[in-house]
């Protein structure tokens, strides 16, 4: 299992050069150059717990509650859309601050740092993520349709987690180090306000699935691409590893 867990880290970091993670990358650096300096840190925490959430559950909450996964996806976009908004309009930035107060407020947590905003884009991009994995989360997602999850399962899936949110926190604090060293940062108000446009465009496109097909066009233009980035899991010790896990 050991192996696995590893393999399943560099598997999430090699991930962050998929063609399916293009379509989600303004929402990724949108969270480095708007907002506190600790929006970073709550976009990769959210993404954590909702893609280990989701690809060990999804299929029982399908089953549970009839609740597909596309409306999943759906409601994932609404929350990336509201938050470009927020960029672009200010009452509803400061609409945001008052809700997370008085959700936060009996923990004497400030929202200025855009911490909680950051956890709830980054709840909504472990859906997102999904389709992006390789091999090995693959056959996670296998067990966990035919609900066979197991502690072996919880950690390969962790720590696929962990090791694309490693890339993903270094894209965002990358993008803000840029700002302040290019002195870019003075004019954040006008950056902030293209992010927000870029997070619009961005959840329009992922509703209309203008994503999928782009995946599908990058994928069958350059099919050796895709290949290459799974061989590091594409293996005989991984293959014997999750025959084992599948037992």
């Amino acid at each position: 299992m050991i192996l696995l867990v590893l393999f399943a880290f560099l598997g999430g970091i090699v991930t962050i050069l998929s063609p399916c993670i293009l379509p989600i990358l303004p929402i990724v650096l949108s969270g480095g150059v708007t907002s506190g300096k600790r929006k970073p840190l709550g976009i990769v925490l959210g993404f954590v717990l909702s893609f280990t959430f989701f690809t060990l559950f999804l299929s029982a909450i399908v089953k549970a509650f009839g609740i597909s996964a596309d409306n999943l996806r759906s409601a994932s976009v609404v929350i990336i859309l509201f938050f470009g908004i927020s960029l672009l309009i200010p009452q509803v930035q400061q609409f945001l601050e008052k809700l997370f107060s008085g959700l936060t407020g009996n923990l004497r947590i400030s929202t200025k740092d855009g911490f909680w905003g950051g956890i709830l884009i980054g709840l909504s991009l472990g859906l997102l993520w999904t389709p992006c994995v390789g091999p090995i989360i693959a056959s996670v997602i296998t067990l966990a349709a035919t609900s066979t999850i197991n502690l072996s399962a919880f950690f390969i899936t962790l720590a696929y987690s962990l090791g694309t949110a490693l890339p993903m926190l270094a894209v965002m604090y990358g993008g803000r180090s840029l700002l302040e060293k290019t002195g870019l940062a003075k004019n954040a108000g006008y950056i902030q306000k293209w992010f927000g446009l870029l997070m619009i465009l961005t959840a329009i496109g992922i509703f209309f699935q203008v994503d999928r097909r782009f995946q599908t066009y990058i994928l069958n233009t350059f099919p050796n691409y895709s290949e290459n980035l799974t061989k590091l899991e594409d293996n005989k010790m991984i293959e014997e590893g999750l025959e084992r896990i599948n037992k």
